[in-house]
């Protein structure tokens, strides 16, 4: 009777410790899922993945065959490819070492016990991690199997780095800084974490004095002399433009926060040695370990603190989180101010970015962006205050304010016998899953007298998995009512082809990374292509977004992409811009103008 019980209790730990390993059930990212399924047949492997190493934990985002997403790094053999500091990696029968026998994925049914990997390096050196594959017996890899697992892997990693790594300095993106933070919540030993956010002053001047070039050189600079403050052991990562992030999981008190200080305000050198110093506002936040609090909201918070910091002059600025809290309730009770349409908090006003069909030389829509005239602030971009209204739960009424404006100006346009072109808008996650968003929409409609296919829905790609089966009860809801479905930001979320397949849509928007540069890019261009490929698949118009380069449209255009947005053609307007703008393409209209060029259209708006 015993040993009948102790049977059983030693199945039940069998089967709870391999429910770590169950079969795959989720669908990862499709273009990097297809080269894992690549390298397991080519292989002839049983199993294979791409695995993310950070410290004591491994990341798994795709995986074949097997159900991975994180585990203990002394658990995994990606960790000895990394130790190993080599490119490639095989053990040809686990078995034989005690090292490896011990290893659940070698010790727990089905025993696989060969393993081969390539060790993931980005184009600036960056290890981004591994690709592996595995089998139940034991074997060696022939050397052409190596060349092929090796020439996979690059196209893994030129992959992960446009997905996860940020295209000027080669540093994680956001998206990727969050989830690494996430895992060093976790971290074994330590007491502390300090997550900090940089924010540079006087970047965009050079920007403007001279040139792209010498902005992502200047952000180079910058990233290295960031990474190199931070050390090895250390998290950082580059949120866009003139913002950087760092994690540190050891010490990080006034002197290691002044040493960074002092080396941001070192003088860059420019064109025709030329120098500038730039200064930082640093937030940082302080989080004793474990914690509950997110990885995102620790990031805004220390975000927040910076904000705080006001104008920098002379030398870079650390501010902690915590006195701040009183600035955030201040800026909060501001937002919710002009929610309540209060004059003393400021007001909403908005700008509209073309988008332009080059081929046929048309104007074919508007995406409306909200800025907030604050009385104290000057102009807040919306990443200032979007985020704050998600986190206190405003966002729905926020979108619905917006929303409002964009129907009230496209009312006036119409009511002056301008043209009409629709106009798309950025809803949130909560606004999209909203129970009463399909009637405040109708009200609105009909309040302004508009019809539904005046107005555009952008769906980001990572909102697709949330909620699918809600978020495609509100997408039906708003197409019977005329309203047109966009995919925006496409390529840079953790959708999946099966999760596109089953929302209707009408506009696929390839989000600026694929689209800026692709000229010059045979990786970005590949992947363009099958974003186009989804595009043409799936009946939509794709549209690409950030377009500055008459390089970048000539190859747009033999790729017969001909719908676009950015500054190439015009920046965003104000109401009074797209008036002229509406009007002067009345005119070229009613003349019935052939040829020239559209932008002729944006001198006079």
């Amino acid at each position: 009777m015993d040993t009948r019980i102790e049977r059983e209790e030693s199945e039940q730990r069998r089967v709870r410790e391999l429910s770590r390993y169950a079969l795959a059930r989720d669908k990862p990212d499709p273009q990097l899922r297809f080269i894992v399924e690549l390298a397991v047949q080519t292989m002839g492997a049983d199993i294979g993945g791409i695995s993310l190493v950070y410290r004591s934990h491994i990341s798994l985002p795709v995986t074949v065959g097997i159900a991975l997403r994180e585990v203990e790094r002394g658990d995994s053999f990606c960790s000895e490819l990394v130790a190993s500091e080599s490119d490639f990696f095989e053990v040809e029968d686990a078995l034989a070492h005690d090292w490896s026998a011990a290893k659940p994925i070698v010790r727990l049914p089905p025993h696989y016990r060969h393993y081969a990997g390539v060790a993931l390096y980005g184009n600036r050196g960056y290890q981004l991690g591994t690709l592996w594959v595995m089998w139940q017996a034991p074997g060696r890899l022939e050397a052409a199997q190596r060349t092929m697992l090796r020439g996979l892997a690059r196209l893994v990693a030129d992959t992960l780095e446009l997905r996860y790594c940020d295209a000027v300095t080669g540093m994680y993106n956001r998206g990727a800084f969050v989830q690494h933070l996430q895992n060093a919540k976790g971290e074994a030993g330590c007491r502390e974490l300090a997550v900090g956010y940089i924010d540079l002053t006087g970047f965009h001047q050079i920007n403007e004095v001279y040139g792209r070039d010498a902005g992502d050189a200047t952000l180079s600079e910058i990233a290295a002399r960031v990474t190199g403050w931070a050390g090895a052991d250390s998290l950082v990562g580059h949120l866009g433009g003139d913002r950087f992030a760092f994690a540190l999981l050891d010490r990080s008190d006034a002197a290691r926060l002044q040493a960074l200080c002092q080396a941001i305000d070192v003088p860059v050198t420019l064109p025709s040695d030329r120098t500038q110093v730039l200064h930082a506002r640093i937030g940082i936040v302080r989080e004793s370990l474990p914690t509950r609090v997110a990885a995102a909201a620790l990031l805004d918070m220390a975000e927040t603190a910076a904000a705080a910091i006001g104008d920098v002059a002379g030398f870079s600025v650390v501010r902690e989180y915590g006195s701040e809290m009183r600035e955030r309730s201040t800026f909060l009770h501001d937002l919710l101010g002009v929610l309540e349409g209060q004059p003393a908090a400021g007001r909403l006003s908005m700008h509209y970015q073309p988008q332009v069909n080059f081929a046929k030389q048309m104007l074919i829509g508007l995406e409306a962006l909200v800025r907030w005239d604050h009385p104290q602030r000057g102009a807040v971009p919306p990443s200032a205050f979007v985020p704050l209204a998600e986190s206190s739960g405003n966002s729905h009424a926020l979108d619905m304010l917006v929303m409002g404006q964009v129907c009230r100006d496209m009312r006036g346009w119409m009511d002056a016998g301008l043209p009409q072109v629709p106009v798309s808008l950025n809803f949130s996650r909560s606004t999209l899953l909203h129970p009463g968003l399909p009637e405040a929409v109708s009200a609105m409609l009909d309040e302004y007298r508009l019809p539904g296919a005046l107005l555009e829905v952008e769906v980001t790609e990572s909102q697709l998995l949330e909620a699918p089966e809600t978020l495609g009860e509100r997408v039906a809801a708003l197409r019977r009512l005329g309203l047109r479905i966009a995919i925006d930001d496409f390529g840079i979320g953790y959708s999946n082809l099966d999760a596109i397949g089953t929302l209707p849509f009408d506009r696929l928007k390839v989000d600026r990374r694929f689209v800026h540069g692709v000229a010059d890019s045979a990786v970005t261009a590949s992947l363009f292509r099958l974003i186009q490929g989804v595009a043409e698949v799936s009946h939509a118009e794709l549209l690409c977004e950030g377009l500055e380069r008459q390089v970048d449209l000539d190859w747009l255009r033999h790729q017969h992409a001909y719908c676009v947005q950015g500054w190439y053609f015009c920046s965003a307007l104000p109401p009074q811009g797209v008036e002229h703008l509406l009007r002067a393409w009345g005119q070229r209209a009613r003349h019935a103008a052939a040829g020239g060029d559209v932008r002729e259209l944006f001198a006079g708006a």
